[in-house]
């Protein structure tokens, strides 16, 4: 549990902000980061550029980032492929951060490969990745169905968790979901009122 003099983690439906609770899905306040494609990957810069995100080195900047790397298992070594061309990429605004370290670190192993990336948010990086605009599209959510019907393929490369945190002295141990979104939208603005 996140933990120190100045601040404490509250368990979210009893369960802690843990990498193993977010990456095992039980702490309910985290979501992936996916890219996104339309069916399986076919262009060779963009499943190089996949195999490189999922690798170590790719992994590491995941972890470097502040984002929790999903390769659980230690992840292959990457070894570059000497490619050459334009990849495009968009998509999610919170993805948008990692996806540009992870392009900066890719570029300098693969100096022929240019990688434009485009911050538009989810649903446009799921839109996008569909019709032909972006080889991968970002999205900081799990796919809907009518996507994924549309032959939409989700692929997480990290796990965003969001710890709720109160001062140390605060005898609030745990809440329920419904909890945090009442005090984060102001229906419950005093500690007594969590236990109405």
């Amino acid at each position: 549990m996140l933990e120190n003099e100045t601040v404490k983690a509250v368990k979210v439906n009893g369960v802690v902000a843990s990498t193993e609770d977010i990456l095992n899905k039980s702490y309910p306040i985290a979501r992936p980061c996916n890219v996104v494609t339309n069916g399986e990957l076919t262009d060779e810069i963009a499943k190089e550029h996949y195999a490189y995100i999922m690798s170590k080195e790719g992994q590491d900047v995941v972890g470097a980032n502040g984002l929790m790397p999903v390769a659980t298992d230690e992840p292959p070594a990457y070894e570059a492929a000497n490619l050459e061309g334009k990849l495009t990429v968009g998509g999610s605004t919170s993805v948008t951060p990692m996806m540009e370290k992870l392009k900066e670190a890719y570029e300098v192993l693969n100096p022929k490969v240019v990688i434009n990336i485009q911050s538009t948010g989810s649903t446009a990086g799921v839109t996008g990745a569909m019709d032909g605009t972006y080889q991968i599209g970002m999205a900081s959510r799990e796919l809907k169905d009518s996507e994924t019907e549309a032959g939409a393929l989700g692929s997480a490369i990290a796990m965003d968790g969001i710890a709720v945190i109160v001062h140390p002295d605060n005898p609030i141990e745990d809440m329920t979901v419904e909890q945090v979104r009442q005090v984060f939208t102001g229906e419950i603005t005093t500690w007594n009122g969590l236990s109405k």
